[in-house]
């Protein structure tokens, strides 16, 4: 695969218009997660005509597509936030800030009573439901009854948030799609990363507590890779190290001659 990894390949598509980095400098800092707050990241294309600008709006949808040109895949789908435009030096930088989530408001808060015996799934789908959030997976390993009924009064997103961490699961969003789930049926890609595709550096051990548990992984940084996002399933093998992995957090950056991801994945 090593001899794939050349010819950086970046594709943006907006509403009919197409932009890559054959024709324009491009930069990008994606981030992505393991929860439902939606993350705001940053594309920078440089000395953009007025009228391509013009075609840049809020709420418009858009897709990122990086990697190389024989090995690439999407990193970014989301809606455009916010477009500015700035002299930098002799250029013309337009910053595009695009939130990597479904429309919906983030910050919507809910008074709701349920029914005695309801189960946790029906709490979620509900909640989902009334703040247009749409679930591509709801897989809760224990589906919670809640025998005396349940109350929310407060962010939906945090209440899904605490009800799937109950039941032993994540909520989160990526490229668009919201998923209930445990991170350990995240997508596998049958990836397996190592110096012959694209490892760079020693992976970092880390143990920490979380939530009253102890978890336990590496902090990973590699050549951009596609392949790499919230709940995607690597195989790490290094010098001492040959583990399977769950990625929960990371960034796929391209700025100057960096072009790269890092990660942090748990065991």
């Amino acid at each position: 695969m090593v001899s794939k990894l050349f010819n950086r390949y970046i594709s943006i598509f907006t509403e009919g218009l197409t932009l890559n980095n054959k024709e324009l400098d491009i930069e990008f800092n994606v981030l992505f997660d393991d929860d439902l707050e939606p993350n705001v990241s940053e594309i920078t294309i440089y000395n953009l005509s007025s009228t391509t600008r013009n075609r840049l709006k809020r709420g418009n949808s858009l897709t990122l597509t990086a990697g190389y040109a024989e090995d690439k895949g999407v990193i970014l789908s989301g809606n455009i936030e916010n477009v500015k435009t700035d002299k930098v030096g002799t250029d013309r930088a337009t910053v595009i800030k695009i939130a990597d989530n479904v429309p919906f408001n983030s910050e919507k808060t809910l008074q709701m009573s349920f029914k005695k015996g309801i189960k946790a799934d029906q709490i979620i789908r509900q909640l989902a439901q009334r703040s247009g959030i749409k679930l591509a997976v709801l897989n809760l390993p224990q589906n919670k009854v809640f025998a005396k009924g349940h109350s929310v009064d407060g962010k939906v997103i945090d209440e899904i948030f605490k009800i799937a961490q109950d039941c032993g699961a994540s909520a989160y969003i990526y490229k668009s799609q919201a998923y209930v789930r445990p991170l350990t049926q995240g997508d596998n890609n049958r990836f397996s990363l190592n110096v012959d595709t694209g490892l760079i550096d020693s992976p970092e051990y880390f143990v920490e507590e979380k939530n009253g548990k102890t978890v336990k992984g590496y902090k990973i940084k590699s050549l951009l890779q596609y392949r790499m996002g919230t709940a995607s399933i690597v195989q790490l093998q290094a010098t001492g190290i040959k583990a399977t992995l769950r990625v929960r957090k990371g960034k796929h950056t391209c700025k100057g001659n960096s072009y790269y991801t890092e990660v942090e994945a748990i065991l």
